[in-house]
């Protein structure tokens, strides 16, 4: 007889008594009753493990053996699957986030390496103005290092003790990282640091003694000691860091007692005072005997345009400019100037097409007011160049370069963008500038990533004298070491007397 409503609630009730009453007793139970009490809960809501399973569970025709063990295995897969989102959370998450950071880290901080050398030197001078490491100078320097490119210094004056701090901490990181990737024995110094006397010698040795506890060994190789012990000296000791003079390096490496062909950094420091000695040639010679790939770093110490090549021949095509000055002559260092003053409209346009035959540069950026635009447009074709205006025309660009031969870029000298200039070396202005401001913007922002940069300018007489810019810009070429015309340096004594 089927039992009535009223049984079945009275029986659940007391199901549900017997529950609360075994979950109240549990706490009061001892622990080993509550375990056996916690392992029932397990069992009846399929959280058990594989022993467990074995002893409490019955087999299945599905299962005869007990091998799945009811919803172990669905608890199993979740947490695989969740192991493997978890671990695809991690990678999607965390690694890019680390390899930004690291990124980042070596773009614009230096390593703990390079700090602790600076450390050192600092140790080692106690008369220094600021501290090493907030050198701007210093970090601009390690970036460009790290990116592959030679560096010219524009400042005009020798290597100071906080350029050379940076220069030999970043080369002992360098040499750090070289060593622990590359196990091949380099009989080669790794920097080797170039100097016009002795007195500069002993002041970059002073400073690499900071880095002998670094492992870092300097040798200084100059007129005044022996021969045969400065070679002996070498052979035994193998230093890391060579600071010489050209002559007295070129006389070692001919009596082989100093390898130079594996050399990875090469400085150059007062190239002017090299050049007025004469030793310009020896160190072409020793650039020649470095063999490896190498950064050069040149230090420029004197304006003149007659050094520009000398510069040119020492660093690559594409460089970073550094400097501890932000003058007008800094920033246009290595830039050569050419004013050409002409008697007349008819004379400054044949100087001009003469300019046009001799420059070799495939892009020729001319600068000119947009009202002779078509005048220069029909002398442009006429010597078979192709034009754009304003360089605004990035398809055509490509085109053009992919064909071969020069072309011209005419840009409007009222609305030039500074910016886009960086990249230009041969810049001719036909028309002469509306004010010294402008002349000195355009000078002062083209070729910054090069060391070729001309700058040809055009003027009559009579826009001379209506302009009376004569001064000012015989002054900007005089301080950059460019030649000055005649006619100008007269005005400008006169206009100061």
């Amino acid at each position: 007889m089927a039992k009535g409503d009223d049984a079945l609630a009275r029986k659940k009730n007391k199901s549900n008594r017997k529950k609360m009453n075994r979950k109240n007793d549990s706490a009061a139970v001892s622990s080993r009753i509550a375990a056996i009490i916690a392992a029932k809960k397990r069992r009846q809501t399929g959280k058990r493990s594989m022993c467990q399973g074995m002893c409490f569970s019955l087999p299945t025709p599905e299962d005869p053996f007990n091998e799945k063990l009811g919803k172990v295995g669905i608890v199993k897969k979740k947490k695989k699957k969740s192991r493997d989102a978890l671990s695809v959370n991690k990678s999607s998450l965390k690694k890019p986030s680390q390899h930004s950071d690291e990124k980042t880290r070596k773009i614009d901080v230096p390593p703990e390496s390079v700090m602790l050398c600076l450390s050192d030197i600092e140790s080692s001078f106690h008369d220094l103005d600021k501290p090493l490491f907030t050198s701007t100078w210093g970090l601009e320097f390690w970036k460009s290092f790290h990116s592959g490119k030679d560096v010219v210094d524009t400042s005009g004056t020798s290597s100071t003790l906080e350029q050379i701090a940076w220069i030999v901490s970043t080369a002992t990181e360098a040499l750090s990282t070289r060593d622990n990737e590359d196990n091949q024995l380099n009989n080669s110094p790794f920097l080797l640091y170039l100097v016009p006397s002795q007195s500069k010698a002993s002041q970059v040795r002073s400073v690499c003694k900071a880095l002998k506890r670094r492992g870092v060994h300097a040798v200084s190789l100059h007129q005044g000691a022996e021969l045969d012990h400065q070679i002996s000296g070498l052979k035994s000791l193998e230093p890391e860091f060579i600071v010489s003079t050209p002559e007295r390096l070129l006389e070692i490496v001919a009596f082989k007692g100093v390898d130079i062909s594996g050399v990875s950094l090469l400085v150059i420091d007062e190239l002017g005072s090299l050049c007025a000695s004469g030793y310009l040639d020896a160190v072409q010679s020793i650039k020649q005997a470095i063999s490896s790939e190498h950064r050069s770093i040149v230090f420029n110490d004197s304006f003149s345009a007659s050094y520009i090549p000398a510069v040119q021949s020492l660093l690559g095509r594409s460089i970073n400019r550094l400097s501890l000055s932000d003058s007008v002559a800094s920033q246009a260092s290595c830039i050569l100037q050419t004013v050409n003053v002409c008697a007349s409209e008819e004379e400054k346009l044949q100087k001009f097409s003469e300019v046009l035959d001799s420059t070799s540069s495939r892009k020729i950026n001319i600068v000119a007011k947009e009202e002779s635009f078509r005048k220069l447009t029909a002398l442009l074709k006429l010597k078979d160049l192709s034009v754009i205006i304003d360089n605004s025309d990035s398809k055509v660009i490509p085109a053009i370069t992919k064909r071969g031969g020069q072309f011209a870029c005419l840009i409007d000298i009222e609305q030039f963008d500074s910016a886009e200039m960086k990249a230009f070396e041969t810049v001719l202005l036909p028309d002469f500038v509306p004010s010294f401001e402008t002349y000195v913007e355009i000078l002062t922002s083209i070729a910054r990533d090069s060391v070729r940069g001309v700058l040809h300018s055009f003027v009559t007489d009579k826009e001379v004298d209506v302009s009376c810019l004569a001064g000012s810009l015989a002054n900007v070429l005089e301080d950059c070491g460019q030649i000055v015309p005649d006619c100008w340096r007269n005005m400008s004594a006169s206009m100061s007397d």
